[in-house]
């Protein structure tokens, strides 16, 4: 997997947590790692975009494991940055995984063809 695609996937997925999630830290750090904010698809925080990428090998996540490696990352900034995602990490280990990661996969399809990104 390419290092945009699966950051971008990270991003749809906890997108779709929001509406179950709003009474963690999930809607202030959707806000700046959206792609969606800036005219060229690019995160606002590019800070978490590179870590992200050091976190995960884009190389080594697929389908089948990014719901643990983005549930291991927001552990990670939870330690690191005070943040609280514990809304979040439920969500993501109750749900439909399968359809939850088609959907975000799905959006990032999208924003590869408008955006044609380069990594």
């Amino acid at each position: 997997m390419k290092t945009m695609q699966s950051f971008l996937i990270f991003f749809y997925i906890l997108d779709q947590s929001y509406n179950q999630c709003k009474k963690d830290d999930i809607g202030g750090f959707l806000g700046v790692i959206s792609p969606e904010l800036w005219e060229d698809g690019q995160p606002v925080d590019k800070a978490i975009f590179n870590d992200w990428q050091k976190f995960n090998n884009p190389k080594t996540v697929d389908k089948t494991n990014i719901m643990e490696r983005i549930y291991n990352f927001l552990v990670y900034y939870e330690k690191e940055f005070g943040f609280n995602f514990s809304e979040t990490k439920q969500w993501l280990i109750s749900i439909e995984n399968e359809a939850v990661v088609e959907e975000a996969y799905n959006n990032t399809q999208l924003m590869y063809q408008k955006f044609r990104y380069d990594n």
